[in-house]
């Protein structure tokens, strides 16, 4: 199967930056796992092409609704995402200039599914990364599902039969794991409608989920941006985007979450995806993925 994506991408760099934080859910090849039609799935992807950017993928088991599932990929590799416009704008800035120059054709993927950004989001509240990987490690080894030599993420349903104490086993605090398996119980059955939010406009989702228990503003923000692939949406009261803005844009001054969203107005519409290459670049030429972590 093969997917045409707007250009430029470089799949070897995207992958980079979402397999660094991924754990067993994704590999450093270039393979994932994820639920389709109901079963654990392995993805294998690579790219053949630049021009037309063009990447090829297996599917272990292979899907009966091809079109479909073409179409979640394409979602998951933000295969449709300009970059050219975003480029022409940050070019004129002497600072942005070297930082676009050095990540050409890198995109921000997206989780396989929402439930799983969800789970991503509260378990990074208020923690380091380090340790957010770490619980949602256990979380994939202790509720996950074999997809080959991957694992694919637990479904609201396998969060919806747990306890708490099975949770909290995993790292999460008590209250994390309430929220997760009220959560969890509210999308099994329905009552939150999580395939309904790709279409609702940011300021109404944002509004929706800081209605549901253990969802706040930071939260909301980040399901958008990284979830949802809202690339103007900025998840401002993140330690590491009011540090990654300070460091580039304000003489490494400790900036506010008021003061993040002053600075990056000018970049509208794109200042979530200019918050991202801010990181990525923190990230992946000073720090190197591997401290980052």
């Amino acid at each position: 199967m093969r997917i045409i994506c707007e250009g430029p991408y470089d799949f070897r760099l995207s992958w980079r930056m979402l397999s660094a934080f991924s754990g067993q859910s994704a590999s450093r090849d270039g393979s994932l796992a994820m639920w389709w039609e109901d079963r654990p799935t392995a993805i294998f992807l690579r790219q053949t092409s630049q021009e037309p950017a063009v990447i090829e993928l297996i599917s272990d088991p292979i899907p009966k609704e091809t079109r479909r599932f073409q179409k979640r990929l394409r979602t998951v590799l933000n295969a449709d995402l300009e970059l050219e416009p975003f480029y022409r704008k940050l070019r004129r800035d002497k600072t942005f200039r070297p930082i676009v120059n050095s990540l050409i054709g890198l995109k921000p993927f997206r989780p396989p599914d929402l439930f799983q950004m969800l789970v991503i989001a509260i378990s990074e509240q208020q923690i380091s990364m380090t340790a957010a990987y770490s619980i949602r490690e256990r979380l994939l080894a202790s509720f996950g599902t074999a997809a080959g030599k991957l694992t694919a993420f637990p479904r609201p349903r396998d969060f919806a039969s747990l306890d708490v104490d099975g949770l909290r086993a995993c790292g999460l605090s008590r209250r994390k794991a309430e929220y997760l398996l009220e959560l969890a119980q509210k999308a099994s059955t329905g009552e939150i409608d999580i395939a309904a939010w790709e279409d609702m406009p940011d300021d109404e989702l944002i509004e929706l989920l800081r209605s549901y228990r253990g969802v706040g503003e930071w939260t909301a923000e980040y399901i958008l941006v990284r979830g949802l692939g809202r690339t103007d949406v900025v998840p401002a009261s993140d330690l590491g985007v009011r540090r990654v803005v300070g460091h580039y844009l304000a003489d490494g001054k400790d900036l506010s979450p008021q003061e993040v969203r002053e600075i990056l107005e000018p970049w509208a519409p794109w200042r979530g995806l200019t918050a991202f290459y801010l990181l990525a670049h923190y990230r992946m030429i000073q720090m190197g993925l591997d401290q980052a972590q």
